[in-house]
């Protein structure tokens, strides 16, 4: 079950034993669910390797509602006391507004890039904008309607975080969130969790970086990604993003 533009090696595919009824069940009862291996393994294989091994990462973060891109170049040109005070702008802007820092890949701007290699990531994202996976997802979710996805590739390590907020956007053309989670070897207690907040901003669900998972979730719901703590090991991969009303 693959659907590509441009195929390399290894095409992107649904895993075919995907039980979809309850995927079905948990959506209508919460409006997010969590579908775990979702991808063939080869597939999965691939996108791991794409993410832990090829991507240039560079660090992004957000100034008020500027959001921020740092190369690894840049980042490593600071001094000391350079990266001190950036750190301690994003941790002091996260006590009184929305605020993130992580490692970052734009896959959607660089998609059919002439200056970018074509990366997995970038099939992965095509492939969420396939005939196969938009039937599959509107069969999962009940949804009806054109969309299309954004993504961007996601790396959080120590010191990284993503504050409350509810992917929002001015012109109400998300529908649904979605991370793809690619991660290994994660303990529970190195945070980097995606935590679902009732009204009363308590805790209702939390999902722990895991392997080969894809979680959705419509739009807006109020979530987060929690610190993760200075004696973390590895990170947390992934790819996230929203599926936009088309229309």
């Amino acid at each position: 079950m693959s659907d590509q533009s441009n195929i390399g090696v290894t095409p992107v595919e649904l895993n075919p034993a995907i039980d979809r009824t309850q995927i079905q069940s948990r959506f209508a009862a919460t409006g997010r669910a969590q579908i775990k291996d979702i991808l063939t393994e080869q597939s999965a294989e691939q996108f791991y390797k794409c993410l832990t091994e090829e991507l240039p990462w560079r660090l992004a973060f957000n100034d008020g509602s500027q959001h921020q891109e740092l190369t690894r170049e840049q980042t490593d040109n600071l001094g000391p006391q350079e990266q001190a005070q950036l750190q301690h702008g994003i941790f002091e802007r996260a006590t009184r507004q929305f605020q993130y820092a992580y490692a970052d890949y734009p896959v959607a701007k660089t998609l059919n890039s002439p200056t970018e290699p074509n990366f997995f990531v970038h099939d992965v994202l095509r492939f969420l904008n396939g005939e196969t996976f938009r039937s599959f997802l509107l069969d999962a979710t009940g949804l009806e309607g054109k969309m299309y996805a954004d993504g961007h590739a996601t790396c959080f390590q120590p010191g990284h975080f993503r504050t409350i907020h509810d992917d929002t956007d001015t012109d109400n053309v998300r529908v649904l969130a979605y991370a793809f989670n690619m991660t290994r070897n994660w303990r529970p207690d190195w945070g980097g969790a995606l935590q679902f907040f009732n009204q009363d901003l308590e805790i209702e669900e939390s999902f722990s970086p895991i392997f080969n998972a894809l979680t959705i979730y419509k739009v807006p719901q109020a979530h987060a990604v929690s610190f993760v703590p200075p004696y973390a090991q590895g990170g947390w991969f992934g790819m996230t993003g929203w599926f936009h009303a088309a229309d």
